[in-house]
């Protein structure tokens, strides 16, 4: 008889503890930003501290791209055909996303970063091996429905939660978000990201989720400091390189004018990252868009401003770390002739056949006749 009690006793607590399991997928990052702020407030030139919060793909946007939300995959190996992603907005079930059969969620490696967003469309050239390890997929009502449902989902600050399940509908993760961990703090400014390793260590309600409002990060490693992937990732990327051509120093740009960047490579990348400095490497500025195709050129709208320590930086998407920075500054001067009306920065006769041509013509539409 006492063994019997004994042994209902142990059942009852074990019943009763929660069970937690390496999991195969996690959240990683969301953006709570709402469609009309920026993050870390004020404008689009400068956040409520003075800075210039942003996001490593987007840069400095309203609305910090909309509505998006970052995984990672910790298992290798891992076929997320068929699985589901059930979002809560304010703690209440609002949509459902479904994974389509497509092949790209056969065989994901662990280390793999995965995107959902509305605005941002599908991008499956995912290549661990060439060192790209970003899938992005669209769902929206717009979108082709390839690799995800095709259904338009909400992100926001008002206990945002993901519960992630397999194609037996077994819950994977979650639910996570805001009211989970932390359990409140995500505003209408902030975006939502884990600041720690990503493992198979981390839970649904780990310490290491918090808010953040310097900058975010789609589609690569969070920077609080800089997330490492390095025990996850056991594929050896492909040897690459990037040589930035032009601007490359000495050059004297005019702003408002397009100019042609150019580069050449070796080995695999696909994507590259351009950015540009004004004041000698301290402070960078992705051009727009910032995720352009590696064509080896980019026509680029140089900006307005007057400046003799500018560079241009180059970097492969995929790979961080492989990257050129212009050999020596070039400069960027705005041009403000008053007497320049052809627009080429130089005051000469074809500025005054321009006025020639106007000559004692008056713009006012009640004024019948030359003056």
């Amino acid at each position: 008889m006492w063994n019997t009690k004994k042994f209902f006793m142990v059942c009852a607590i074990l019943s009763c503890l929660r069970v937690t399991y390496a999991s195969d997928v996690i959240l990683n990052e969301y953006n709570a930003v709402g469609g009309n702020e920026f993050l870390n407030g004020g404008d689009a030139a400068v956040d409520v501290d003075g800075g210039r919060a942003d996001d490593g793909y987007f840069g400095r946007i309203q609305g910090n791209g909309g509505d998006w939300f970052e995984l990672v995959v910790i298992t290798d190996h891992l076929d997320m055909r068929g699985w589901k992603f059930d979002i809560y907005d304010n703690g209440i079930l609002d949509e459902t996303l479904d994974l389509t059969s497509h092949s790209i969620w056969s065989d994901l490696r662990s280390g793999t970063i995965i995107t959902v967003s509305e605005e941002v469309p599908s991008d499956i050239s995912y290549h661990p091996a060439a060192g790209d390890w970003w899938i992005n997929v669209q769902a929206s009502d717009v979108a082709d429905g390839l690799y995800i449902e095709a259904s338009n989902f909400p992100v926001g600050s008002s206990n945002w939660q993901l519960v992630i399940r397999n194609a037996t509908d077994a819950i994977v993760f979650g639910p996570a978000g805001e009211g989970i961990s932390p359990t409140s703090g995500i505003g209408g400014t902030d975006i939502f990201r884990l600041e720690a390793k990503p493992s198979a260590s981390i839970t649904a309600n780990s310490p290491d989720y918090d808010d953040g409002i310097d900058l975010s990060t789609f589609g690569s490693a969070n920077r609080w400091g800089l997330q490492d992937f390095n025990q996850l990732r056991s594929v050896v990327a492909e040897f690459s390189s990037l040589t930035l051509l032009s601007p490359n120093g000495s050059e004297i740009i005019q702003g408002g004018t397009t100019y042609d960047i150019t580069w050449s490579h070796t080995g695999v990348v696909e994507n590259v990252l351009i950015e540009f400095s004004i004041d000698g490497s301290k402070t960078w500025t992705n051009v727009y868009p910032p995720n352009v195709a590696n064509t080896g050129s980019y026509r680029w709208l140089v900006p307005i401003v007057d400046a003799g320590q500018c560079r241009i930086r180059i970097t492969n998407h995929a790979q961080r770390g492989i990257y050129d920075i212009s050999d020596d500054v070039f400069s960027i001067y705005e041009c403000s002739l008053e007497g320049d009306l052809t627009g080429d920065c130089i005051v000469d006769i074809a500025d005054f056949a321009v006025m020639a041509s106007d000559w004692l013509r008056d713009a006012n539409p009640y004024v019948s006749g030359d003056r």
